[in-house]
């Protein structure tokens, strides 16, 4: 049985990251290639600000990745996309239908439940999924609302929300292979990064799931097995950055590597007898800045009615802000709750030379959430010819009419002056054959020779020629 191949691309504020995976019929998936590129301020707050800078960037990993060992010669026809950003929030609804009997509950029966929430649901924003919390049936609770039977069919359900212009932003992305558009497939980027990171006994406890990106913060409650809560703040890692940035007189990749290499989360502000004055500074700098995002963290989740003795699981936390120095441990203290970083499945396999299943946590997830909701092949094996340019624009098609690119050891360089009606060339000099005109006994007989091929040759394409232009050629 051929394997499912899956590619996903995620388009974060910090950069955009493609991957290609493979999943085998055990559903045992090996990641092919991942690649990415900085989106140079082109995304904020996990939103498109420039859909045609960002269409070239999405296109430049698609080559890049169809170029890879273990793709090639097959390119990328359908994608995953990711959806989240600053707008991802929730908004809880529910909803009850009658059957007018006994009936048993089928998945029509459960669409038109969705549908009678959705209907319910006090907001204009884009609806991205819904998760239920509780089905009931005849005021019994079921956990498997498919295939119960019952008169009175009742369900509450989180619906996953954002701006509809985060969706419109998203859409105006362009993604193309050889000139194609390629087909995509949207999926939330919480719930993909929650089915992996999080264990059943996570969601039955109650655990808060965090994904500390470069600016913006997710927050998600899971209790009682489903989800209650989603939210994102509009801060992140780039905030410390910034800060640093200001307070430092420097640049802000500057700034980055000092937050990378010096930057540490303290509880309390380091103590005056440390001897580097510079250092001190800086670890000031990135603990204010932790400090306000974890109580930003706290008081979302009590606007929620959650309080840390809700959520014995703990938190789970993912994304590039959660490797700074000192801030799973900051967050530790500051919440009274046990913090673990999300884990890759173990299962997965990396055959991609230097890649760290750790730093790709957030693609990984949508590959593995894509091969566990559909069937789809994102690879199609290439048929046409197709060439490339030097300037690596995406190779195209050669266009019948047109001449083909050709090397200097090409057996057919040659035949480029025969004549070719479909471009309308005109033959060459000698009539279309290799023969030259014979040669005289002296000079000037052979240079009449061409001269008078000449004129036979040019005849066909003027309506006449004189005597006296025919004195003019022979001089």
């Amino acid at each position: 049985m051929d394997p499912q191949y899956i590619a996903a691309l995620e388009i974060g504020s910090s950069k955009i990251k493609g991957i290609v995976a493979a999943v085998d019929a055990t559903a045992a998936i090996t990641v092919l290639a991942v690649e990415e590129c900085p989106t140079g301020g082109n995304v904020r707050y996990g939103r498109v600000q420039n859909a045609r800078e960002v269409s070239d960037m999405a296109d430049d990993i698609i080559r890049r990745l169809e170029n890879r060992p273990g793709i090639t010669p097959n390119r990328i026809s359908s994608i995953f996309v990711a959806n989240g950003g600053r707008s991802l929030s929730s908004a809880q609804a529910e909803a009850t239908i009658r059957q007018g009997g006994d009936a048993e509950v089928t998945p029509l029966t459960l669409e038109r439940l969705h549908k009678e929430a959705r209907f319910n649901l006090a907001t204009d924003a884009e609806v991205l999924a819904i998760a239920p919390r509780k089905y009931t049936t005849d005021g019994t609770e079921v956990k498997k609302i498919v295939g119960s039977f019952g008169n009175a069919i009742h369900g509450e359900f989180t619906f996953l929300t954002c701006s509809p212009e985060n969706v419109r932003n998203l859409d105006r992305v362009k993604i193309t292979s050889h000139g194609q558009e390629i087909h995509r497939e949207v999926i939330t980027r919480l719930l993909a990064q929650c089915e992996m990171a999080l264990t059943d006994s996570d969601r039955q406890l109650g655990c808060l799931f965090i994904d500390f990106g470069a600016e913006t913060t997710t927050l998600a409650v899971f209790r009682d097995g489903a989800l209650q809560l989603a939210s994102t703040l509009p801060m992140g890692s780039y905030n410390i950055t910034r800060d640093l940035s200001v307070g430092l007189s420097t640049t802000e990749d500057s700034a980055e590597n000092i937050k990378i290499n010096k930057g540490i989360a303290t509880a309390e502000r380091i103590a005056l007898e440390t001897p580097d004055l510079e250092t001190r500074e800086i670890i000031n700098f990135v603990s204010a800045r932790s400090g306000e995002i974890i109580a930003n963290i706290v008081h979302r989740l009590n606007q929620g009615g959650f309080k840390p003795a809700d959520l014995p699981g703990g938190i789970i936390i993912t994304g590039g802000g959660s490797r700074l120095r000192g801030f799973n441990e900051m967050l530790e203290s500051q919440t009274h709750m046990k913090v673990r970083p999300a884990a890759v499945d173990r299962s997965i396999r990396m055959a991609v030379p230097g890649a760290i299943a750790a730093d790709n946590f957030d693609v990984i997830a949508l590959v593995k959430y894509a091969a566990a909701h559909t069937d789809t092949n994102c690879l199609t094996r290439t048929t046409e010819t197709t060439h490339t340019e030097v300037t690596g624009n995406p190779g195209r098609p050669i266009q019948p009419g047109t001449r083909k690119n050709v090397g200097l050891d090409d057996p057919d360089l040659l035949k480029d002056d025969e004549m070719d009606e479909e471009l309308d060339q005109p033959a060459n000099i000698n009539g279309g054959g290799d023969d030259l005109p014979p040669q005289g006994k002296t000079a000037d007989e052979t240079r009449k020779s061409l001269l008078e091929r000449f004129k036979n040759w040019l005849r066909p394409e003027t309506d006449d020629i004189d005597e006296e232009d025919d004195d003019n050629l022979d001089k």
